[in-house]
This record gives C-alpha cells, structure tokens and sequence, in this order.
C-alpha cells in the first residue's frame, strides 16, 4: 500500500508538471500557431542599398523588453497598457544594419500615418516596436502588425499598425528665410470644410500655403510645435496632400489628415516650418516666447520670433519687415529687439518700435525676410 501511495502521488506530481509545461507551452505557442499572422512583414527602407523585411515571428525571436507603457494624447487622455517586444536598434541589427549609422527613422502606418523620430529622441528614448499588448500576442487589426512604443513622448509618436521603417543618414538642416503671420499669408485661400469626429470647421490646405512659399525642397522636414512646447516631424511627401490646419474650433490652429486619429494631432499649433520658411500663430506663439513692452504697449519681440523658430546667426544677417500693404522696413539684426509685434482686436498684427530709433511702423505683418 506503502509502495502504491508513493507511486500514486509521484503520478499526480508528473501530471501536474506536464499540465504546467503544457499550460506555458500553450501560451507560447498561442501566437506563433498562427503562421499568416507571423508571416506579418515590417519593410525597413530609405539610405540603405535595397530595402529589407522582416516578419513578425522573426521579431518574436529577439530579446523582448517588456515595458510598463504610459503615454498622453495631445488631447490629454491618458493610455496605459503592458507591452512588449523588440527594440528598433536590435531589429535592425538582426537585419544587418547599424542604428548608430543613422539621424532620424520614420515610422509609418497601414493608415499611412508617419511620425518621424528626430536624433535627440534617438539618443534619449528606447524605441521599442510592441508584439504582445496587455498579455495579447495577437494584437488587434487596429494595431498590428507591431506598436512603436517611445516611453516618455506624447501620443502621436507611438505609431499604431507599424509596417515600414524609413531611415535617414542625414536630417535635412533648416535655413529659414522667410517668418510668414500665417493668417495673412493665408489670405484669399478659400477655407475648406473639414468634418472631423463631429465637428465641421474650416481648414486651409497645406498645399495652398506650400504653392505661396518661396522654395519647399521635397527633402526636407515639415516641423511643427504647439504652444505648450510638443515638437512634431513629417517628411514634407508626405502633408504636401490632403493635409490640412484647422483654423477654427476646438484645438485650433490644428494639423488633420484623414489618416491623423484624434489626440495624434498638434493642437494650439504655435507655428511651422519647411527648409526655408515658416508660419507663426501670434496668438500661440506668444505662450512660447512671452511679452515685451515698447511704450504703453506690450507685444512679442520679433527677435524671440525668430529664435523661437530656430533662426541662426541672427545678429549678423539684415531684414526686412513687410506689411500686408507692401511697405517695409529693412532693419538689422541686432536691431530687431527693439520691435514688437502685437495683436489687435480687428484681426490685424501691426509691429511697433522703441520710440526713437526711427523705424517706420508696420500697420499689419505679413512676412519678415532676411535679405
């Protein structure tokens, strides 16, 4: 009986290792039973000699690192899940490329949806493309083939249904020419009717504005902020179409996009730019760069303008300040402190100068331009 005991309890402990391994060999293999949904492809593009794939169960092979992930939308929601999957730098080097070789990767979506992750963000994040969600290793449609997690920056970085990767060895530099006041640059562009969830507002076309610029290389970066200082990057390829700034409503000034989901947006967009001009909102951008007072009035300095939007060697190049009416003033540099651009209740943005300095006002800004 002694025996028989002994026996019947060593049977009921191997049975439950065996119900165990088979329970984790079940969650194991629950993703990769599947071979359609791992055959799911990543195309990894740009500044290399041909593009190259990789499936989703090749990914499932390399270190996974899980993440607790924690991310705002610019709408203010907070989204929290568990995740998990590779890092970008270890599936490109399971590809044979270097992540160090390059300045800037762009992810987009099955949407076509794009976000471009810049060389500071490369540096200071670990970007991770998530396979398993909340325990799921099958992800829904709205999110596979993978998730780019960027623990750390707002929504419309964590790129859903990830399915090309586009790398780029050099980030195109800015060399702004032009500050344009983009509700006078936009003037005669009929508004458009753009419903989005809900609500119809008007928008301007980028393009309209884009057709108005001096020169816009299709290399360079379409780089947007808000006045609460969200900095976002698209390749211009991709908003020189059915991209659009809203510029009345809620969030407004706004990007929009039919494959932009609400709270991927830059909301309260304080200005943009291209190569080589850019287009402030006053009204925005003065929460980014504060007031100054010329007299009894205050207003933004044109020089934090500038320097807000990333102008170089301002001191040693000249402007000119031009106003809707085409009178100008050409001024230095060094001098553009001394002028403010202010906000009017008529709509206009006339720029006013330290009394004494001779510099002719500026009934309503439209552009300044170095010349």
């Amino acid at each position: 009986m002694l025996k028989s005991g002994k026996g019947t309890y060593l049977c009921l402990v191997l049975l439950l290792i065996c119900f165990v391994l088979a329970g984790c060999a079940g969650e194991q293999s629950s993703a990769t039973r599947d071979p359609e949904y791992e055959s799911q492809k990543i195309v990894v593009e740009g500044d290399i000699e041909q593009p190259k794939e990789i499936t989703v169960g090749e990914m499932r092979t390399l270190p996974q690192q899980k993440l607790d992930a924690s991310l705002t939308r610019t709408t203010g929601l907070l989204e929290e899940f568990k995740a998990s999957g590779p890092t970008v730098k270890d599936v490109l080097e399971y590809m044979g490329i270097n992540y160090q070789d390059y300045k800037g990767i762009g992810f987009t979506g099955r949407d076509n949806y794009y976000c471009l992750v810049t060389p500071e963000i490369m540096a200071e994040r670990e970007l991770i493309l998530a396979l398993t969600i909340d325990g799921q290793s099958k992800l829904p449609e709205e999110l596979r083939p993978a998730r780019l997690c960027v623990q750390g920056e707002f929504g419309p970085y964590w790129v859903k249904m990830v399915d090309r990767i586009v790398l780029y060895k050099e980030i195109p530099e800015k060399n702004i020419t032009s500050v344009w006041v983009f509700k006078n640059l936009a003037e005669g562009i009929e508004p458009y009717q753009y419903e989005y969830y809900g609500s119809k507002d008007d928008a301007i076309e980028l393009a309209q504005i884009f057709s108005r610029f001096d020169n816009v290389s299709s290399k360079a970066f379409f780089t947007m902020k808000s006045s609460d200082g969200f900095k976002k990057n698209e390749a211009i390829n991709m908003v020189s179409k059915n991209y659009y700034i809203k510029i009345e409503g809620e969030g407004a000034p706004m990007n929009m996009a039919p494959n932009i989901k609400l709270g991927m947006n830059v909301m309260h967009m304080a200005w943009f730019s291209t190569n080589a001009d850019a287009a402030i909102f006053p009204e925005e951008i003065v929460k980014l760069t504060g007031e100054e007072q010329v007299g009894d009035q205050k207003g933004i300095s044109l020089r934090a303008i500038l320097e807000e939007i990333g102008l170089k060697d301002i001191d040693g190049k000249q402007f000119e300040v031009i106003g809707t009416d085409g009178n100008s003033v050409k001024v230095s540099g060094e001098d553009l402190n001394k002028g403010v651009l202010l906000t009017k209740d008529d709509g206009s943005y006339p720029v006013v100068w330290t009394e004494g300095e001779g510099l002719s006002p500026i009934a309503n800004l439209l552009r300044i331009r170095s010349i």
